[in-house]
Order: structure tokens, then C-alpha cells, then sequence
């Protein structure tokens, strides 16, 4: 079997269009967000400066972990199983922990640890959700909502284990944000949690009122940040990329309640932003020194109305969680800012970021604690154990299937095994075109 690439032709008038576009159009396009983005960064630098909001991390690396060698810190994130399969999946979680105290010595210095691990349904089969979907978009959307629900609950159960075992930590941080964004997790048909995964996730969940709403994510979640909340140790969540703007959005917001800008400047700013998809980490690039930070901000994370929630049996209790407070550290002047969150303002602001920016200074040219690389790299589930579990579940759906006897019943599984009514055999072949 042959195949032959046919390059695309340059006289084309597509190809030429493109070209065309591509070298006069983009510098213009550029060059406009350019200068839009500086001029929205001068307006809130001023702000920034004007709240007292910009402090300096004075950070002398051998004098702070002299001062700092006793600390122990932990580092957690998730890992999913990639496999998509149509049934209470995921098949596989777990959430680490890398546990590092500098003066720990050979033995102790470092501590990887399995924290959360869970293999099997997830997710109760007894509701709708189950029933196949006509829409292969809206199937996949779905999946992927259940493997990140998967995530966010297990690396929150992960927190909430650590503060029930009273473990001694200086700090702990979260590799993403303290607080997920729950909305996605409203829309009606997300199943609930088997009972068996909401008393190992939370055991101190009163086991006698695991109603199917009691085992709903975002009443599961809920308690996991409540609790979290009143933890005995600091917990940051660090956010390695902005793709949003909640920052500058709250400050701006503040200003006006505070009648220091008008409304017709506040809509205006918050127009721009959103026409030209400015981020926080956009601005504080610019605005930011290398070793600077912003304090934190108290920023509401679940916000109801949107047409996806709106209506929703949740919006009544997306206004429990509780605000999360957010600040930025710009560590270096070749990397982005990152994020910092928090559940509670940090009761040393000064020394809590100074800590970060240290852990982060670790590796040449890199911006973000390693030790969160470290536990990613660490949590993840390996593509050979996924396909492993894909293979053993596809054997014994099929084996279910022939026990049927019945052609059709083995037909279906094996559709069901492919998702889709179209495989590669099916598919036609380049001779048949020559």
C-alpha cells in the first residue's frame, strides 16, 4: 500500500490569500493588542499602586533556607486514567503527595506518598447519565467533566486526609487552584458518587444521610472545602497559567462600589478586557518586577447566573463556598507571574510568598515551585497502566456480551468498545481511489 502526499499548490488563491494575511494582517493585529494591553496596564498599575497592593520579596537564597532548612513542606496533585470508556469511569485515580524537609538527611529529606488511590466506579451507574447519548460531542463533554471532577475531589480529599491525620506541615500547596470552578459540574445530568467513594473520600461524612443529592459533587465538594478551610497549616493553591482576568475584574469592581472610578469607566476598562481576552498574568507582566507580588484580593469564585446554571437545583449552594483569596508572584523576568490562592489571608503574607518565590528560584530559568512539578510528575497515571485497565475492561464487557448468546448483544458491545459506529476496518482504502 502507497500513499502520496500532494503539496499544496502555492499558486492557489487560498494559499495565497493566507500568505498574504498571515504577513501584512498579523503585525497590524498585534501591534493593536500591543497597545491596547499597555494602555489597560497603565490604568491599573495606577490602581495598583494607588491600594498599596505591589510589595517586594527581599529574597537572599543562602540567608532564607538557612533560616528556613527546619520547614516541612508537602505538595500535592492528581492523576486520571486517560482511557475514555462508557461506564461509571474513571477507572483509575490517585493523589500524591511529595513531602520534602531540607535537613531531613539522606533518609528523610524526601517523602513520596500514594495519599489517595482509588480503582473502580467512581460514579453511581444508576441514573441517566448512563442512557447512551445521541450527541458524540455532548458524550465526550461529559467524560471529560467526570475525569475532572475525579481529579478536583480526590486532590481535596487529599487536603482533607492530611489535616484528619494531623500531619506536621509548615506549608502545603496544591498543584491548580484552591477552589475550582464548580459550574461545570451544575448542569443536570452529572451523576452522583457511589456510596463507597463518598465514605473513603470524606470518612467523617455522616454515613446515615449519603442521600443521592448528599453524594452529589458539588455537596461532596462543598464539605472537602469547609473543611480544608479550617485547616491547622497553611494551604496554598498555585496556578502555574491565568487564562482569566478575576483579579484586575475584583480591583476594578472595588474601585467603583468605592465610587474612586465611575461606571462609565469601569465599563469601559471591563469591555476592553473582555474584547481582547486580557489576563491577569497579560498585565502583571508588564506591571510586575522580577522577586514583586500583589496581596491578596478576596475574590468570589462561584458565581451563579450563567445560562449553563441558571435555573439549576445548585445555585443556592455554589453561594456556600467560601471566597478565595488570590495574589501573584512574578518570580522571574522570563517567566509569567503565577498565581497564588488561598482559603484564608496568609497570617505571615511576607514570609508565606517570600516561601514560594524560593521554592520556585530552585531551578534556573524555570518560574514555578518544583516541587510541584515533582509530584505531578510523580501523580500521573501511566499510559501503560491505563491501557491495561482499558483492556481488561473491554475483555470482560465482551465476555458479558457472548455469555448473552445473542448476535445483535455482542454487535453493541463491540460498538460500545469502539464508541463510535465507525472503526478503521470500516474505513476505505487508497487503492479504491486510484
Amino acid at each position: 500500500m502507497s500513499c502520496k502526499i500532494i503539496p499544496i499548490n502555492r499558486n492557489s488563491s487560498l494559499y495565497s490569500r493566507f500568505m498574504s494575511n498571515a504577513v501584512a494582517a498579523s503585525p497590524d493585529v498585534q501591534k493593536n493588542f500591543l497597545d491596547v494591553t499597555k494602555s489597560v496596564a497603565e490604568t491599573i498599575k495606577k490602581i495598583l499602586e494607588d491600594a498599596n497592593l505591589i510589595f517586594n520579596l527581599e529574597y537572599k537564597p543562602v540567608e532564607f533556607w538557612a533560616e528556613n532548612k527546619n520547614k516541612t513542606s508537602c505538595f500535592v496533585d492528581g492523576g486520571v486514567d486517560k482511557a475514555s470508556i462508557l461506564s461509571a469511569a474513571p477507572l483509575s485515580i490517585r493523589a500524591g503527595s511529595f513531602i520534602v524537609k531540607p535537613n531531613g538527611g539522606p533518609k528523610n529529606r524526601e517523602l513520596f506518598e500514594e495519599s489517595m488511590v482509588f480503582l473502580g466506579d467512581l460514579y453511581d451507574p444508576k441514573n441517566e447519565l448512563y442512557d447512551f447519548d445521541d450527541d458524540d460531542f455532548e458524550e465526550d463533554q461529559m467524560l471529560n467533566k467526570k475525569k475532572d471532577g475525579a481529579r478536583i475531589i480526590f486532590e481535596a480529599a487529599t487536603l482533607v486526609k492530611h489535616n484528619l491525620l494531623k500531619r506536621k506541615f509548615d506549608y502545603c500547596f496544591l498543584h491548580g487552584p484552591i477552589e475550582a470552578t464548580i459550574m461545570p459540574f451544575t448542569v443536570h445530568g452529572f451523576p452522583t458518587f457511589t456510596k463507597f467513594a463518598v465514605e473513603n473520600i470524606l470518612p467523617f461524612y455522616n454515613k446515615d444521610q449519603l442521600s443521592t443529592e448528599a453524594r452529589h459533587f458539588v455537596n461532596v465538594y462543598l464539605e472537602c472545602i469547609k473543611f480544608i478551610k479550617k485547616s491547622n497549616f497553611p494551604i496554598y493553591g498555585v496556578v502555574e497559567t491565568s487564562a482569566s482576568a478575576p483579579y484586575i475584574k475584583n480591583l476594578l469592581y472595588s474601585y467603583k462600589e468605592k465610587s474612586i472610578i465611575s461606571n462609565k469607566d469601569f465599563n469601559k476598562t471591563l469591555s476592553t478586557i473582555k474584547k481582547y481576552k486580557i489576563t491577569d498574568s497579560n498585565l502583571f507582566e508588564i506591571i510586575l518586577k522580577s522577586g514583586q507580588a500583589l496581596k491578596p484580593l478576596e475574590v468570589k469564585k462561584q458565581i451563579v447566573g450563567f445560562k449553563v446554571t441558571s435555573g439549576s437545583a445548585w445555585e443556592d449552594k455554589m453561594n456556600e463556598f467560601p471566597k478565595v483569596h488570590i495574589g501573584y508572584i512574578k518570580v522571574s523576568d522570563n517567566q509569567s507571574p503565577i498565581r497564588i490562592e488561598s482559603l484564608n489571608y496568609p497570617s505571615d503574607l511576607n514570609l508565606d510568598y517570600k516561601y514560594i518565590l524560593a521554592a520556585s528560584k530552585l531551578l534556573p530559568n524555570y518560574g514555578f515551585p518544583v516541587g510541584l512539578n515533582v509530584v505531578d510528575k510523580f501523580a500521573k497515571i501511566p499510559n501503560w497502566m491505563g491501557k491495561a485497565a482499558r483492556n481488561y475492561y473491554t475483555t470482560h464487557l465482551l465476555k458479558q456480551a457472548i455469555k448473552n448468546k445473542d448476535q445483535n448483544t455482542i454487535s453493541l458491545a463491540l460498538k460500545v468498545l469502539s464508541k463510535k459506529n465507525r472503526s478503521w476496518i470500516n474505513r476505505p482504502t487508497t487503492r479504491r481511489y486510484k
